[in-house]
């Protein structure tokens, strides 16, 4: 964890991103690169976004869980870093897409963010939790239904707010599970437009009172327009 609540005492919005590491993403798009090497370039244009945004730069908080990857299984692989201190990193892909596992891990650490925040006197809004994914999770069904059961609660018990996106032409079924609003789909090709306009959302966000009920920004150019 690298926070700074001593020299940084300003609110805070905290965003956990799970995201979809698995053997799918090295799928080729029409750019030519894969989708993780897309998202890889995300990522990238996210720190840079972050860092160019005074506010976003002292008020923002992320953390990352990939789903997949080398070792096919749900990981922390970023715990909570205020965006100062963000330095973006290589996502490689592998594995299936144990999602379950990676929102219960997102749903942990939305609790201890909030916790952290309480015991050091520091002001936060409502926690957003981003889940990306380009298939089918291959947790449990049992597994799955009970987590899913999870996350619907912590948002009516407005604990978090959890927005599903769906990578180019994946099914939004199961993701719309998870959350009180609809799935979004992402063109496969538009992952730095996505990670500009969520600094801009969360920058957007950290504005807001705690307790204000807060949303991203309504334009959003990396939509998919097909469906």
């Amino acid at each position: 964890m690298t926070v700074d609540y001593v020299n940084n005492t300003n609110q805070r919005t905290p965003s956990v991103l799970v995201l979809d590491a698995s053997y799918s993403m090295s799928t080729k798009t029409s750019s030519g690169k894969t989708r993780m090497q897309l998202l890889n370039e995300g990522l990238q244009e996210f720190e840079a976004a972050l860092k160019s945004d005074t506010t976003a730069l002292t008020r923002v908080q992320v953390s990352v869980v990939i789903v997949g990857g080398p070792n096919s299984t749900a990981e922390l692989l970023m715990d909570w870093t205020d965006a100062s201190y963000f330095s973006s990193f290589k996502l490689t892909e592998g594995g299936n897409t144990p999602l379950a596992e990676g929102l219960e891990v997102g749903l942990n650490l939305i609790e201890t963010a909030k916790q952290n925040l309480d015991q050091n006197g520091v002001r936060h809004t409502r926690p957003w939790m981003y889940v990306m994914s380009d298939g089918e999770p291959t947790s449990d069904r049992s597994l799955w239904a009970s987590t899913a059961a999870k996350c619907k609660k912590a948002i009516k018990d407005n604990k978090v707010a959890i927005f599903p996106i769906a990578i180019d032409s994946f099914s939004v079924t199961k993701l719309n599970e998870i959350s009180d609003r609809p799935s979004t789909r992402i063109e496969e090709t538009k992952f730095k437009e996505f990670f500009q306009w969520l600094s801009d959302s969360l920058s957007a966000s950290t504005r807001s009172r705690p307790g204000e009920t807060e949303e991203p920004l309504n334009t959003d150019p990396w939509r998919h327009v097909g469906t």
